[in-house]
């Protein structure tokens, strides 16, 4: 039950925000009562770094299984990963989403969404050193990758995340 809460929150919260969702919101999303999600995320914050934590988890295992390939592949793999999450009219990456509402959410959760943003460019930093790589730099490409999620989503533009993409990817 907690995995399908995670997942509903998940979902909503790309969607809408995480101040917009509700207990209740999640419980009918997973047909139980909203005392089962309270059971499960005794706070609402409870529930945001739970979702922040998979969430990293989840993108770091993914992060190791392209580092397996070859510089270009990787980075076309680590571009994916972004453009994957976006989708026009409906959502954005989770982090992206909660990286815009940060000055708004507890403090624990804020500390998770900024992990999440530092486990990418650690992931970058180290990815660069072993491949002799030096431009654009790692904050550049995941602020830019975030970026063409938030522009795209709000001019309902697809292209804004594929000119991103080919601009980063045109290093490599």
């Amino acid at each position: 039950m907690r995995d399908k809460i995670l997942d509903a929150a998940q979902i909503r919260i790309a969607a809408v925000g995480y101040n917009a969702v509700s207990f209740r919101d999640l419980a009918a999303d997973v047909g139980v009562k909203s005392a089962s999600v309270h059971y499960h995320f005794p706070q609402k914050s409870d529930l945001g770094v739970a979702l922040v934590a998979r969430y990293t988890e989840r993108f770091q295992t993914a992060l190791d299984q392209i580092d397996q390939t070859d510089a270009r592949t990787a980075m076309v793999g680590f571009c994916a990963f972004y453009a994957d999450a976006l989708i026009v009219d409906q959502s954005l990456c989770l982090c992206a989403i909660l990286g815009a509402e940060t000055i708004s959410l507890p403090a624990e959760l804020r500390a998770k969404v900024e992990g999440f943003f530092d486990m990418n460019v650690a992931w970058l930093d180290q990815f660069y050193a072993r491949h002799g790589i030096k431009s654009p730099a790692p904050w550049d490409v995941v602020a830019s990758l975030e970026g063409a999620m938030i522009v795209g989503t709000a001019t309902r533009k697809n292209a804004v995340m594929e000119t991103t993409t080919a601009r980063i990817l045109a290093d490599f």
